[in-house]
């Protein structure tokens, strides 16, 4: 089979506040996380091809990226604005309707991870392994990525898997509010719970309800059908399994799949993440009743924000942590005030209407790509 490894790398410019979109990315004056996943990389002397996509599309990004990049033994390729272009031009060609191409972009989560699939389509690659810029490998990674795919494990074809993180003290656990946590709003609790299960499985490779973006891989005969959803601010990769069971596919949690991730200093602010967390789980829910799934089959994490009650959950949660920036920080005060606004103002109509174009947006996937 032939392989590729892709990697998003996130980045910002005086210009391109892109904190507003993405966790952590990361000053073109700085020198990032990027170069210490090369030097790893070449360390475990990684063979197969590694593609990145650099974040938003800017050329002083593109050059960053590719100063990074130069000199190195490895096989990378970098995804510039130019094979953008190229790429928008071939799924034009092949019938990819002029409605969605304004999603083929680097502007999003969901829109990164769905360039790096189409790129993996159009050169013919049968597995993508996907990381991020802010890990490192083993020796027994790409073993442990590749295994089982393709094959079948009690019946069931395993096309698409996800495994654990571990921070540099080896804790598996995620925290991503890193040092405050949200009254009302347990995210993190309730991922890691999801993913304590599938740890403690008795079986080392089981279904899963919700994955890890920078621990993901994905054989063609899934990535052909199944697309991450550039309609979603975040979660591009919990929503990916969800899209996946809708295609009638199963995602696998392996426990033996393990990277570090070791990621930069958080900045931005932690009213902006929530933020986009509600736009996030109030489109969710929507899908989720476009899909017709019930919440209580997606998990515990998915389920708590899905159910009727997410804007109250949102609100009292924002006016909570207002209360606790009062005195500390007028900036998150105010607008963790404005989240509980935003909560209640979104209409749920705007975001039903969002996943019913995702389904059209899925059926052009389905129709294309297998072609491309």
């Amino acid at each position: 089979m032939s392989n590729c490894m892709i990697i998003p790398t996130y980045w910002s410019t005086p210009t391109l506040p892109s904190w507003k979109i993405f966790d952590h990315p990361i000053s073109v004056f700085e020198e990032g996380t990027l170069g210490r996943t090369l030097d790893n990389l070449e360390k475990m002397e990684y063979s197969d091809p590694i593609v990145l996509f650099p974040s938003p599309v800017n050329q002083v990004i593109e050059a960053k990226v590719k100063e990074i990049v130069a000199g190195r033994s490895l096989d990378i390729r970098v995804f510039t604005e130019e094979n953008l272009i190229q790429t928008c031009s071939i799924l034009k060609k092949k019938g990819f309707p002029e409605e969605f191409l304004g999603t083929i972009n680097l502007n999003s989560y969901g829109s990164v991870r769905n360039l790096g699939l189409i790129y993996a389509a159009i050169n013919g690659f049968d597995n993508v392994v996907m990381i991020d810029d802010d890990e490192c490998i083993d020796k027994q990674y790409n073993t442990a990525a590749l295994r089982y795919m393709g094959e079948k494990i009690n019946g069931v074809e395993v096309l698409g898997k996800t495994g654990c993180v571990i921070d540099e003290n080896g804790h598996k656990l995620y925290d991503g509010q890193a040092s405050y946590t949200l009254e009302n709003w347990p995210k993190d609790a309730l991922f890691n719970e999801n993913v304590l299960k599938e740890l403690e499985s008795k079986d080392s490779l089981s279904r899963c309800t919700v994955a890890f973006g920078g621990n993901m891989v994905i054989n063609k005969k899934m990535f052909l059908h199944v697309p991450f959803d550039p309609y979603g601010t975040r979660g591009e990769d919990d929503d990916y399994v969800l899209n996946a069971r809708y295609c009638g596919l199963p995602f696998f949690f392996d426990q033996d799949l393990l990277l570090l991730h070791l990621p930069p200093k958080r900045k931005g602010s932690f009213w902006s993440r929530q933020r986009q967390d509600i736009l996030r789980f109030k489109y969710l829910r929507e899908k989720v009743r476009v899909f017709g799934f019930k919440s209580e089959s997606l998990g515990t994490f998915i389920e708590y924000f899905t159910k009727a009650d997410l804007e109250y959950k949102a609100v009292s949660s924002s006016v909570l942590a207002a209360q606790h920036f009062v005195d500390k920080d007028s900036e998150e005060f105010k607008e963790f005030l404005n989240n509980a606004i935003l909560a209640e103002s979104t209409p749920v109509a705007e975001f039903h209407s969002r996943a019913e174009t995702f389904l059209r947006f899925l059926d052009a996937w389905e129709d294309v790509m297998p072609n491309i």
